[in-house]
């Protein structure tokens, strides 16, 4: 089984479509070329990639060291933000039964939780809100799943948000 480092490498290799690479290419294409993330983060899953073995790192040029063609890379892939850092607690479940507050404010809990700072998550969901034309919790629940977040056990208290403040037409 592929895990989440080795198919990261082999989605940048495959996406520089050459098998050796400076660490300045690395972080340049991974934060600025695909962007998945921040350069600084891009330093640090260099870092990961390093650490785990999935990357040899030498002379100021980084190869594979196991052959990372077999992988399948999903068409859109893009790595989860924790990819880098330390594994994330278990973000926990909201109750079954949802009140009808505001969700936001608990999304914005969840994402922090899930180690997201306060301020990107909110300005990516402005951008998605924007950009998509969808209500603001919609766009949290899209940064949170690209976050990594299992967002099964919100998506039933956004809808219900979403279709309470619907106005229909007379």
């Amino acid at each position: 089984m592929t895990g989440d480092l080795e198919l990261c490498a082999a989605a940048f290799f495959r996406t520089v479509g050459k098998d050796v690479a400076t660490t300045d290419e690395f972080v340049m294409e991974v934060s600025l070329g695909q962007k998945w993330m921040s350069p600084s983060e891009a330093k640090d899953l260099l870092k990961a990639l390093v650490s785990a073995g999935v990357l040899e790192q030498r002379d100021g040029y980084l190869r594979p060291k196991a052959d990372l063609s077999g992988i399948d890379v999903p068409l859109a892939y893009r790595p989860p933000k924790d990819l880098a850092k330390a594994p994330k607690k278990d973000v926990p479940a909201p109750s079954p039964k949802q009140d009808d507050g505001d969700m936001f404010p608990k999304l914005m809990d969840v994402a922090a939780g899930a180690g997201v700072q306060r301020r990107e998550f909110i300005q990516e969901c402005n951008r998605i809100q924007k950009r998509l034309d969808v209500d603001i919790c919609a766009a949290a629940l899209i940064v949170l799943r690209d976050s990594g977040v299992d967002i099964s056990p919100y998506v039933e208290g956004v809808y219900g948000r979403i279709s309470s403040s619907r106005v229909t037409p007379s």
